[in-house]
């Protein structure tokens, strides 16, 4: 992904005030700062949750800056939030079900076809929510509802739904926030195990332990602004930084 001069305004207030950079591919990238640094506002613009106000925005060769948050989900972004957002009333399992990919059932228009091509396409979908369970640690949890799950296995939930629509960069957003230690050590150990499988990431931390030991590379923003891009030993020695966080810079 590569972003050229992004822009964000609320009012006068530039929240995003021209940020370029580029996520390469099969990495994890660790996107940190202050409060009010303009870090959610930036991850909102790649979601497209909120359209810029000016700059570009190109995933694998296309531009998206355009594109309708669903269009982006397609074409292979998925997010997952700082407060999980399942469906607390329905079950684990069917949470990860509403979450799939290509289902020809939701296109009315197609979905007289062929009853055979829609219950392969279930099991098949089903299959899919099964093996995401199991690679969470979540399947003893399959048909509890949702609303039942700790804090962490919630973020998991949270990671394996953005699994289910299959995403090549998935944005996480304070995967460790609230979340116990034992839990946050299995979150840590899926995102390096999908990593490994190919998966790209762009991840929002507080904790910079865990930036520093998951992330290469580090963005550092404050004030709305890309204020350097290095590695964890880089970020760590950079006066900028320190500045940034110890002289409380905000929105």
């Amino acid at each position: 992904m590569q972003a050229h001069g992004l822009i964000r305004s609320f009012g006068g207030v530039r929240a995003v005030d021209d940020v370029s950079f580029t996520l390469g591919r099969g990495t994890i990238t660790g996107l940190i700062g202050p409060n009010g640094a303009g870090k959610t506002t930036l991850f909102n613009l790649i979601a497209g949750s909120l359209p810029p106000s000016g700059g570009e925005l190109h995933f694998e060769n296309r531009r998206i800056d355009r594109c309708r948050q669903d269009q982006r989900t397609r074409l292979g972004i998925a997010r997952t939030f700082q407060i999980p957002r399942p469906f607390p009333a329905l079950s684990v399992l069917d949470n990860l079900l509403v979450a799939a990919k290509h289902q020809t059932g939701e296109r009315f228009w197609r979905a007289w076809t062929s009853a055979r091509t829609l219950a392969r396409e279930e099991a098949a979908i089903t299959e899919r929510a099964w093996h995401w369970l199991r690679f969470m640690g979540l399947e003893r949890h399959a048909e509890a509802p949702a609303r039942t799950l700790s804090g962490g296995q919630r973020k998991l939930l949270e990671l394996a739904r953005a699994m289910m629509q299959e995403p090549r960069l998935v944005l996480l957003d304070e995967p460790g926030a609230g979340v116990a230690p034992p839990l946050m050590a299995q979150i840590v150990d899926r995102i390096r195990a999908l990593h490994a499988e190919g998966v790209t990431f762009l991840i929002i931390e507080h904790d910079m332990d865990l930036v520093m030991s998951l992330c290469r590379p580090v963005l550092v923003m404050a004030g709305g602004r890309l204020l350097m891009s290095g590695s964890p030993d880089e970020v760590r020695a950079d006066p900028r930084v320190v500045e940034a966080y110890l002289g409380g810079a905000a929105h």
